[in-house]
């Protein structure tokens, strides 16, 4: 079999586990909104003013290290497990459930802070579906994981809502809000 042979029935398999889903399905997901979301908070950190550009640049840097390394953590955690993986960048534009707005970078500090506040918010629904999934296929390593990037996450969200001057749950995602996903 040819490697386009190979890709084209891996792009068929990912297709049908996507629709299934599978746990091995909704961590690319999670995998593509890291990506994403370390490139969003790359740029709130060059374009934020006001105290959100020192909020950013005290822990900025922390964020996307910790989304990096998780990033190649779940990746090789899915190749050694024999799944398939976001490569190109048209599969992490697919699978990303993050926007993207160019014009966000001209929004004031608080509304890109807050923006990213949204995006660690929407990254916890395909966690917390991935770890059941994970459960279910009995993938004790792939669950630890991300078991553990929720609750970091949900530090750093509750971390940020406090520096907003917001309530925990506050403009973030609701059970009245499941229809969108």
């Amino acid at each position: 079999m040819t490697s386009k042979e190979k890709y084209a029935q891996e792009l068929k398999q990912s297709d049908v586990d996507h629709h299934t889903p599978t746990a091995g399905a909704m961590t690319g997901h999670i995998i593509a909104n890291l990506l994403i979301h370390t490139l969003k908070i790359s740029q709130a950190k060059l374009f934020a003013q006001g105290p959100v550009a020192l909020f950013l640049a005290q822990y900025g840097d922390a964020w996307i290290t910790h989304e990096q390394a998780t990033f190649a953590k779940l990746n090789q955690l899915l190749v050694n497990n024999g799944e398939s993986i976001p490569t190109t960048t048209d599969q992490f534009k697919q699978f990303t459930m993050l926007e993207e707005d160019g014009a966000v970078k001209y929004d004031p500090g608080t509304e890109q802070l807050f923006s990213l506040v949204k995006d660690f918010d929407t990254q916890t629904l395909f966690i917390t579906k991935a770890i059941t999934l994970g459960r279910n296929e009995e993938w004790p390593e792939l669950v630890a994981s991300l078991t553990s990037l929720l609750a970091w996450i949900k530090a750093q969200i509750a971390l940020t809502q406090r520096f907003l001057g917001h309530d925990l749950r506050t403009g973030l995602y609701t059970e009245e809000d499941d229809d969108d996903f």
